[in-house]
């Protein structure tokens, strides 16, 4: 079993309002993004949401996820990840990480990265393009402990670091596991891409 963790509890400092509802052609981020790892082959989903919790969970409440509140998502993306986490299915032999911000992410994309970490038999499986790591992260749920207990603004930066030669990267050509919308910039190149 695989369960996906889709951290959409941020408050979008450098945007200046919250992308998870940013609208995006007849969708907002946080719903194509659920919508995408839906139609992956995670077997369940989890939301962890934090700013504009009621609003966020309004855009995505007629589909098959848990919803999780994260009350104290202004400590960082790290208490996200954690309370994330401790909530998947205790029979998950792995779980994905994703970001709302990242919402070109394909589920083709997603198969292909467990697909790959179950035939590597790995830790962790992390999405390389021209060289730079990004998203999903897919980890082994033996590392369920140590994610648990992370905190702070770090995400699993700090477990990555600390396994260091243990993650292992799997080479991509599509640039949606590196493209992410922190900027009004950004945004308007994410809706041309959606166009």
């Amino acid at each position: 079993m695989i369960s996906a963790i889709i951290l959409a509890a941020g408050m979008s400092v450098r945007m200046g309002r919250p992308k998870q509802l940013l609208k995006a052609g007849n969708s907002t981020m946080i719903r194509i993004a659920v919508e995408n790892v839906l139609l992956s082959g995670v077997d369940e989903v989890i939301v962890v949401t934090g700013c504009q919790q009621k609003k966020v969970s309004g855009e995505i409440s007629d589909l098959p996820v848990r919803v999780v509140f994260n009350p104290r998502y202004k400590d960082g993306q790290g208490t996200s990840l954690s309370l994330g986490v401790k909530s998947i299915d205790g029979g998950a032999s792995a779980f994905m990480v994703f970001m709302v911000d990242q919402p070109l992410i394909s589920a083709s994309l997603i198969d292909i990265i467990i697909e790959e970490f179950q035939k590597r038999r790995c830790l962790v499986l992390r999405p390389v393009c021209k060289d730079l790591p990004g998203h999903p992260v897919i980890f082994s749920s033996t590392l369920r402990d140590e994610l648990k207990n992370i905190s702070g603004d770090e995400g699993a930066r700090q477990v990555l670091k600390k396994l260091d030669d243990r993650v292992e990267y799997l080479e991509v050509q599509d640039e949606a596991v590196v493209f992410d919308v922190d900027t009004p910039g950004d945004f308007k190149e994410l809706v041309k891409k959606l166009n």
